[in-house]
């Protein structure tokens, strides 16, 4: 018999989908060039990347590094990383849904503490403010449940005062030490 927990999660997602035209997708390598692009035109390098090489723009380095990163979690939570990446995609209503725009990723980590997860994400500057980054966490949140999450938290700092609400607006508990925010949900 199936859950019915898992049916009302998947209608949820469903709805979620329906209302703003986002959806999770795996980073294939199709989707991989479309993130890297979306990445390269719409983001700064260091707000996808660690500072892989000096200065802040977009170096051939930088580049590999994030096509190897989403390709090192292809094998998803239970691989060799024990983490896993989707590029947030955009469609519009009647679109076909393996088309759209890449518009940033989302992961999920498994932190090694029973049930515990990470998560973290980025968006093309045009894709912030609009509801995309929440639609994408919620979306997230119910794969964190199906993968068995209790918690789920995330860290950025105090100048992302969009990523902050963003967690707030989703429960998430925060505490502030210096520069650095956690943020803290519990899955229920």
């Amino acid at each position: 018999m199936a859950d019915p927990g898992s049916r009302a999660r998947r209608r949820e997602r469903g709805r979620l989908e329906a209302l703003v035209g986002v959806d999770l997708r795996p980073v294939a390598e199709g989707v991989l060039s479309r993130l890297v692009a979306a990445a390269l035109e719409g983001a700064s390098a260091d707000e996808v990347t660690p500072p892989v090489t000096p200065g802040p723009g977009w170096s051939p380095e930088r580049v590999e590094w994030l096509r190897a990163f989403h390709r090192d979690r292809r094998a998803g939570l239970d691989g060799p990383a024990g983490e896993v990446t989707w590029a947030v995609v955009e469609f519009a209503p009647g679109e076909d849904q393996d088309t759209g725009r890449v518009l940033g990723s989302v992961r999920l980590r498994r932190t090694g503490e029973p049930g515990g997860f990470e998560t973290g994400i980025w968006l093309v500057r045009d894709a912030r403010g609009r509801g995309v980054g929440t639609t994408a966490v919620r979306l997230l949140l119910e794969r964190a449940r199906e993968a068995g999450a209790a918690t789920v938290r995330a860290d950025t700092t105090t100048g992302n005062a969009g990523a902050v609400a963003l967690l707030r607006a989703l429960g998430f508990s925060t505490t502030v030490q210096g520069e650095r925010v956690r943020a803290e949900l519990t899955l229920g």
